[in-house]
């Protein structure tokens, strides 16, 4: 069933609102002026806007406002309040004085004894913690709930808790039961505390895939997911924090006098690594330990051309530390932080910005070409760790290519026996050194061929170097044949290419095989021809000599 809604019109604009299965869609220009409680989910598309101005809307639990690409969504001077929104407390998880969460107690405002009762969230529990009575004291809590007693002397007196381990602590309600007088159950938020934040689920979302404009406004209690643009401009940003842009395409601009208060994590808006930013200067966030932004990049993955490559990152994240070490899987990818979250900036409540300066270091990259450690490893040592979703290691490896493959052989032929000798020049395009090998194959069948060294090659190619490697090759069948060679990549390689390679084949040679006759008929000339010289040498050792005696 289709309903139309009227509301206030934009002067001269013609509006429809429909809604179908308790969704109501804006598909046109829309304006609403009057304050109203609102239930239903709300999706503006392609072409629609919709303006609330001047008014104050409740949201009730679980409402949403989604601004589908191409959809607007301006609020103007006006309020979007959630009618249950979030009221119970976190700490930061600080154990010293100074930082520790803690809630006041009113203890001037009863004239007898009395007790304090501390609810855990539903699902939660104060096991191993701690807290701090006044400054010294302290006492072991555990369970949902515990209780401490008062006498009619005390004072106003803050409350130290501790988690176990540093644990955030959290805290849903705090009874205050006096001897004399009545019982009073408080939510968390209504007592005056420090160093906590704002804990619970959100009363209504607004989800902008589209752009989102929010002028002289109250955000309370909900939840704000940008995944296209918003602009936020002289408006409070109430227990509705952190703002969430964790898509790449994500624009958020928070100008002017805009105020955050009681986000519910430790940063007011959550980016991801590569989302546009701005935060004007006379934007203010939540202050105390809630930073006004994270960038958090996740599933970050490092590609190398090559399986097993060991590596590691230094100066990771907010402590700077270095991680354990990686490796590359079968497609050559190593994924860093295991691919979990990691924050790579952070804004700073103080208005200083934190941003990481990490780098990738090369432990180990080895394949068949650098196995000798005396060549460096591929990849380099230190690589700049960018934000992008994949780092691609690609410097400081080699690439070979081919420029000839000769017969070393003035002739057309060759005798099957002797063989003729080869050369294989080879190219070094790429930005390492490489030791590499070669495999030769008959180019006209794809058999295997014989060549003496039987792998030539093992010589160091340089980086924009060439070599030339010489090797025997014989054949053993009568008839015209060529050689193909290839370059041996290194099995490590998840693409075989990735380092160059390829093949090169000769011009094809007459293979015959020589006959006896011209075997034995070589044997006596060259008997002759050695005798013949002999003779000669002789005839003009005497000669000489019977010259010298006539002249003596």
């Amino acid at each position: 069933m289709t309903i139309i809604l009227l509301f206030s019109l934009i002067i001269g604009i013609p509006q429809v609102v429909n809604a179908e299965d308790g969704e109501i869609l804006i598909d046109s220009a829309v304006e609403w002026v009057d304050d109203q409680t609102f239930s239903d989910n709300l999706r503006i598309v392609n072409g629609g806007s919709l303006t609330i101005s001047s008014a104050v809307i409740s949201m009730e639990d679980d409402a949403k406002i989604i601004v589908e690409e191409g959809g607007e969504l301006n609020i103007d001077s006006s309020e979007v309040n959630a009618l249950n929104p979030p009221t119970e407390l976190r700490g930061y998880g600080y154990s010293d004085e100074e930082n520790r969460s803690a809630i006041l107690i009113p203890g001037s405002d009863y004239d007898s004894d009395f007790s304090v009762t501390f609810h855990a969230p539903e699902g939660e529990s104060f096991y191993g913690g701690l807290a701090y009575i006044g400054v010294n004291e302290q006492v072991d809590i555990d369970g949902s709930e515990f209780t401490i007693e008062f006498n009619d002397s005390t004072n106003d007196i803050w409350i130290g808790l501790i988690g176990i381990g540093n644990k955030q602590v959290c805290v849903s309600s705090i009874t205050i039961a006096p001897d004399l007088g009545t019982e009073i159950t408080y939510d968390a938020v209504e007592m005056q505390f420090r160093n906590m934040m704002a804990k619970g689920d959100a009363g209504f979302s607004i989800s902008i895939s589209g752009n989102l404009d929010i002028q002289d406004s109250t955000i309370y209690g909900g939840e704000i997911i940008v995944d296209g643009s918003a602009l936020i401009h002289n408006s409070n940003i109430a227990f509705t924090g952190p703002i969430i842009a964790e898509s790449i395409d994500s624009n958020v601009s928070i100008t002017g006098t805009t105020e955050f208060s009681m986000s519910k994590d430790d940063h007011d808006v959550r980016l991801h690594a590569k989302s546009q930013f701005h935060w004007g200067d006379e934007a203010t966030g939540s202050g105390g330990h809630t930073d006004r932004w994270e960038r958090r990049v996740s599933n970050q993955q490092v590609e190398f051309d090559a399986i097993n490559v060991l590596f590691r990152v230094i100066n990771m994240g907010p402590d700077e530390v270095t991680s354990p070490t990686y490796i590359s899987d079968e497609n050559g990818i190593g994924n860093i932080n295991s691919g979990n979250e990691r924050v790579v900036e952070i804004g700073w409540a103080d208005g200083s910005i934190w941003t990481e300066n990490a780098e990738i270091e090369i432990v180990e990259y080895r394949t068949g070409w650098n196995m000798d450690l005396d060549l460096d490893n591929y990849g380099g040592v230190y690589i700049p760790l960018s934000w992008e979703p994949i780092i691609v290691i690609d410097s400081n490896i080699p690439y070979l290519e081919w420029l000839t493959l000769e017969i070393n052989n003035t002739e057309e032929q060759a005798a099957l026996d002797l063989g003729v000798q080869m050369a294989a020049t080879i190219t070094n395009q790429g930005t390492a050194s490489a030791v590499f090998f070669l495999s030769c194959e008959i180019t006209e069948t794809g058999v295997s061929t014989s060549v003496t060294p039987t792998f030539p090659g093992g010589e160091k190619i340089d980086p924009g170097t060439e070599v030339t490697i010489y090797f025997t090759w014989r054949h053993n069948t009568e008839g015209d044949a060529g050689i193909t060679c290839n370059i041996l990549t290194p099995s490590q390689l998840v693409d075989d290419d990735a380092f160059g390679g390829g093949s090169a084949s000769s011009a094809s040679i007459n293979w015959y095989q020589p006959d006896d006759d011209e075997e034995g008929s070589a044997i006596p000339i060259l008997i002759a021809l050695l005798v013949g010289a002999a003779i000669t040498g002789f005839a003009s050792y005497r000669m000489m000599q019977r010259t010298s005696s006539d002249e003596e």
